[in-house]
């Protein structure tokens, strides 16, 4: 099981970097077709490597605010960033994002799914390595059988 969802987590990551360079490619052609002036709004997508090892990639979106420095937009509790996250984006660039955001959405629901998934497999890996109690000598059990639970 841990195997295969190593396998699927792989082929996320493998969308993910085409769904991050074909957005980047779209971002980047409109932006040349607009004629965008530095001073424009610069938004972008990037897949973000591992925090921690065993962890997840993350996708992210940021905005440019000036060449060697950009910010993060917050995507909230979700697993897609909505309409208010890219308000500072020009509208041509939030129209791309929210398109972007349907597969890039999915993806994060499944890597959010495969984590959530690997978690509980290790808590029943843990539970099944330790022996059951015997109701001889659990006095907790016991007291539960003759009806005088707590």
């Amino acid at each position: 099981m841990a195997e295969w969802l190593d396998q699927e987590q792989d082929a996320l990551r493998i969308h993910a970097e085409i769904e991050e360079v074909s957005t980047m490619l779209r971002l980047r052609a409109e932006r040349k077709r607009q004629g965008a002036r530095a001073g424009c709004s610069r938004l972008g997508v990037r897949m973000r490597s591992p925090r921690r090892p065993g962890g997840s990639f993350t996708l992210e979106w940021f905005l440019v605010d000036r060449p060697g420095r950009t910010q993060y937009l917050p995507r909230g509790r979700g697993d897609r960033y909505n309409r208010p996250a890219f308000n500072r984006a020009v509208p041509w660039e939030r129209r791309i994002a929210l398109e972007a955001e349907r597969p890039l959405g999915a993806i994060r629901e499944r890597l959010r799914l495969i984590k959530d998934l690997e978690r509980r497999l290790q808590e029943l890996q843990t539970l099944l390595a330790q022996p059951l109690p015997s109701a001889e000598t659990d006095s907790e059990d016991e007291t539960i059988r003759e009806g005088r639970a707590s």
